[in-house]
């Protein structure tokens, strides 16, 4: 090798080691650092000052550890750039349908040591811990959890009759006299009261239906299921393929055109889950959301928390009745070294947001609840993401003291979430619910002429040649 190539190789490895530590720089004044993707937006002024508490707390009893905050919002489009540019946060969000894909890419990283070094490994939900284990390890820790349920505005239900005020308190009730349900709880029922509101009222329309953002296959996954159908199967062979053509997704995808052809829905043909807490106000009165999102009709839509109810996803045809069950984990970039791993779960420890019951940890708790108490949001039972006896105690008992709804208005979902939540397909659930969200845009459009079965015949095989056919 000639002098000048070997100088421009020294300078060329040179670089590249600069480089290298710089993605990897984990040290600040002797400090190791930890980038939290979870940080509030600068805007939310209430949360960040919350965090910046915790991060002193957490750094005056850690000096070893220096915070920093991330803003990351997890997308599929983001993650990969992200990735391999070395510049994911070292703790962050996102659902449980992606761990699959992150894990298969190499993007995050098993922290089974440092769970069952904390002892937490047996504190965590069976379910949740099922969706974040891979080969018999564990790739993150659960956030919360949600399920689908229906959500109702009370007062458009009563004006038209639909509720009565029944126990005088100014409010219109979601069970009859005798105790059974005054609301819907199957799918003929939500087109029966879908027809009573549009008889009613000039402007306002039953339920509300999404079909964009992969939303719409999202919601229409747990339809079919409710109608007796199965989305993904194994063949003879053992290999698994998508059904989305089954006889049972077909006939919940009928419902939702006759429900648009009679003009029971809203009219657009692109709805969006960032639609539906301004459009429950006065648009519709129902609408199929998580429970994890309820609030945001107050937040953002600025509804009075009294008129809201939450109750299960209603019933199919033969009485099948599932709510889609997911969540929000927080998963490590395979960027990070133990030691950041383990100071990221300690800090979680003191955002509340682990299954100890220290000081810091109980102390985050209650100011997560005093914030959203003066936002004026509604604060409701929640699903926990621990099963620990000390932790669920003691987090019920400081939940129990910042509950600011009427609980009636939600017992029948919170009473049978856990017999009847069904996590979401094994595989490509994302790319499954875009292209789903076609089909109901399809029907949308065309209410009076659109094929059901031949459009979800024609998804089934995008999705099983572009997809399925990988596994």
């Amino acid at each position: 090798m000639s002098k000048t190539k070997r100088i421009m190789s020294g300078a060329i490895l040179l670089a590249l080691s600069f480089s290298l530590l710089g993605a990897c720089q984990s040290t600040s004044n002797d400090k190791t650092v930890i980038s939290i993707g979870m940080w509030p937006q600068s805007q939310l002024t209430n949360e960040v000052n919350m965090f910046n508490e915790w991060k002193d707390r957490f750094e005056k009893d850690y000096p070893q550890y220096e915070i920093k905050g991330d803003n990351y919002e997890y997308s599929v489009e983001t993650v990969q750039a992200k990735a391999e540019a070395h510049k994911l946060p070292t703790v962050f969000q996102t659902w449980f349908t992606e761990p699959s894909m992150l894990v298969s890419k190499g993007y995050i990283k098993d922290i089974t040591s440092q769970l069952t070094s904390l002892g937490w490994l047996s504190k965590m939900d069976e379910d949740m811990k099922s969706t974040l284990t891979f080969d018999g390890k564990i790739y993150g820790v659960p956030r919360d959890g949600y399920g689908l349920g229906l959500f109702l505005n009370t007062r458009i239900l009563g004006e038209v009759g639909l509720l009565e005020d029944v126990d005088g308190d100014g409010a219109y009730d979601i069970y009859h006299k005798d105790g059974t349900p005054a609301y819907p709880t199957t799918f003929q029922q939500i087109m029966d009261y879908s027809q009573e509101i549009v008889n009613s009222t000039a402007d306002t329309k039953g339920i509300l239906i999404l079909s964009a953002n992969k939303n719409g296959g999202w919601q229409f996954a747990n339809m079919a299921w409710n109608f007796g159908a199965e989305l993904e199967k194994q063949d003879t062979n053992g290999k698994w393929i998508g059904n989305l053509d089954d006889p049972k997704a077909i006939q919940a995808l009928e419902w939702i055109k006759e429900m648009k052809a009679n003009e029971l829905l809203l009219n657009s043909v692109t709805v969006s889950y960032s639609d539906w807490s301004s459009d429950v106000v006065s648009k519709v009165a129902m609408a199929f959301v998580g429970s994890d999102v309820i609030k945001l009709a107050v937040t953002t839509g600025g509804m009075d928390k009294k008129d809201i109810a939450f109750v299960p996803m209603p019933k199919g045809p033969t009485g099948k009745q599932y709510s889609l069950f997911g969540g929000t984990p927080f998963v490590f970039s395979s960027d990070a070294s133990d030691k950041e791993v383990e100071g990221a779960l300690r800090f979680l420890e003191y955002m509340g947001r682990s299954p100890e019951v220290s000081s810091p940890s109980l102390t985050a708790i209650k100011e997560g609840n005093e914030v959203a108490k003066g936002k004026g949001e509604p604060i409701i039972n929640t699903i926990k993401p621990w099963i620990d006896a000390d932790y669920l105690a003691k987090t019920k008992a400081i939940e129990d003291q910042y509950i600011n709804v009427k609980e009636d208005n939600y017992k029948d979902f919170f009473n049978t979430i856990t017999q009847i939540k069904k996590t979401e397909v094994p595989y490509y659930a994302q790319e499954m619910y875009k292209i789903l969200d076609r089909v109901i845009q399809s029907v949308l459009e065309k209410p009076d002429s659109a094929d059901c079965a031949s459009l979800l015949q024609t998804a089934n095989a995008t999705f099983n040649s572009t997809y399925m056919s990988k596994l």
